[in-house]
């Protein structure tokens, strides 16, 4: 019997940064990868966003030195694809003046290959004084007196302590647990992705800031691909309930548009592995803990409720484990109740604040991009019509502006039940009814913001005073 204080299933960002976190507590800890190193398992890549820069000192360590994969991205394109699988707009963004904060300001997400961010994460827990186990698949929990006491390994090998479940969408701690036996099928997503291989210099010459896009589409799922240092993914998703194909077909909907086919050639780029995963995907996660079990990142269900990014929510979730573990072995006290002040902790990060909105996040965005025949049919062509309609010389412009919104009158049949259902209650969950009230009383409105009304009347008495000048 080898005796921890806390043990952790799986080595990925999640369980490396419980991992670190509670070594540097002083906590006797391990943590079990079953590759022969951390992120051998996983060769996708991921985008990591800059909240992890302002949460975790350790993360200004991350360098091309240790991560030569890195690729900073301070614009993202949005392609939008028609029914007809063309490319009828795209727009460019790049961080605004409201962001607070750097890194934010300078780039949007810092993406890196999973097989060189783990292993170096990994790297910081061991040096911190945790213990990692390669190669060793961990296969159930240990239990006392009907009790989990720790886990057990493939060769029978037992391990007792404190049990964080760090093990993916795919989760033995959650499943033996009791904690759940398996997500449903409108709860988890499967992704596939094919990965490319490009020049670096071909890269910066061609993509120059870019390094993250969305393809939104009539004909297909919402579809992302993100830049690293010598090459790119393109993939997309949809929950289990959606498919009426392979998800490769859909993805090779994408990779066979003419705009993609030409950004392949001019990058030379050259397919060299494809990939696929699961994610869970929920507006709300629940059932986070048991009796001396907690669980953490996807084995918890906290990848975002709007894009289902899982990174920064399995490290924000991993320190408020490791918090509550360590408050809760201090006073002897690992039970179920015990540990409720889990979800009260993450509840107060940044984490539980998206999730706040979690419902109608999920559900937004279940009915947007992800509906491509349904809403992204009327969506594609009325956003690109809005966007791009009035910019061209092939009118005069107030004749344009009439056409395009002639043009956008076709679509309010769709959008406007689509506003009340989707858009009206996520403003309300995010505003509040207090807040929202303001927006849709303009009495009120102009009442709480008077410098809004001497606006108003000051434009008005600007245009009385032209027309008595002429």
């Amino acid at each position: 019997m080898h005796e921890y204080d806390i043990v952790i299933v799986g080595a990925g960002p999640g369980g490396s940064t419980a991992a670190k976190e509670a070594a540097e507590k002083g906590l006797k800890t391990v943590f079990f990868e079953r590759g022969r190193k951390p992120g051998e398992k996983n060769s996708s890549g991921s985008g990591l966003g800059p909240r992890l820069w302002r949460e975790f000192d350790f993360m200004r360590d991350l360098t091309p030195e240790v991560c030569p994969s890195m690729r900073a991205g301070a614009a993202a394109r949005n392609y939008f694809v028609d029914s007809d699988g063309e490319v009828s707009g795209y727009i460019m963004t790049k961080p605004t003046d409201s962001v607070t904060y750097e890194p934010a300001r300078s780039w949007i997400t810092m993406n890196c290959y999973r097989s060189e961010f783990d292993p170096w994460l990994a790297g910081l827990a061991v040096d911190a004084g945790a213990e990692l186990r390669t190669s060793t698949l961990v296969t159930g929990l240990l239990k006392e007196d009907g009790k989990i006491v720790g886990v057990i390994d493939e060769r029978g090998e037992k391990y007792k302590g404190f049990v964080i479940g760090a093990d993916g969408v795919v989760s033995m701690v959650a499943r033996q647990s009791g904690l759940r036996h398996r997500w449903e099928q409108r709860q988890v997503t499967i992704v596939p992705q094919y990965d490319f291989e490009c020049s670096p210099s071909k890269i910066d010459d061609i993509m120059g800031d870019e390094a993250l896009a969305v393809w939104w589409s009539a004909t297909f799922p919402a579809a992302y691909q993100a830049f690293f240092n010598d090459g790119f993914h393109i993939g997309l998703g949809n929950w289990m309930t959606w498919w009426d194909k392979n998800p490769v077909h859909y993805l090779n909907k994408v990779v066979n548009l003419k705009y993609f086919q030409r950004l392949v050639r001019v990058l030379d780029a050259k397919p060299r592995e494809f990939q696929a995963h699961l994610l869970p995907w929920q507006g709300s996660p629940h059932d986070t803990h048991t009796d001396n079990v907690i669980l953490i990142g996807d084995a918890g269900g906290f990848p975002c409720p709007l894009e289902a990014e899982g990174m920064y929510p399995a490290m924000v979730t991993a320190r408020a484990a490791v918090e509550t573990a360590a408050e809760a072995l201090a006073e002897g006290d690992t039970s179920k109740e015990s540990l409720s002040i889990y979800d009260e902790k993450w509840m107060a990060t940044s984490v539980g604040e998206d999730f706040k909105a979690g419902p109608e996040l999920e559900h937004i965005w279940r009915a947007l991009p992800f509906s491509p025949r349904k809403t992204m049919s009327w969506f594609v062509p009325m956003f690109t019509e809005i966007t791009g309609g009035i910019m061209d010389w092939s009118e005069a412009h107030p004749v344009r502006v009439r056409q395009v919104a002639r043009r956008i009158k076709q679509y309010l049949p769709q959008a406007v039940p689509f506003i009340m259902k989707e858009v009206l209650p996520l403003l309300n969950a995010i505003l509040g009814e207090e807040k929202m009230d303001l927006l849709t009383n303009p009495e009120r409105l102009l009442t709480e913001l008077p410098e809004l009304e001497e606006a108003i009347t000051n434009a008005f008495m600007d245009d009385d005073e032209e027309e008595g000048t002429e």
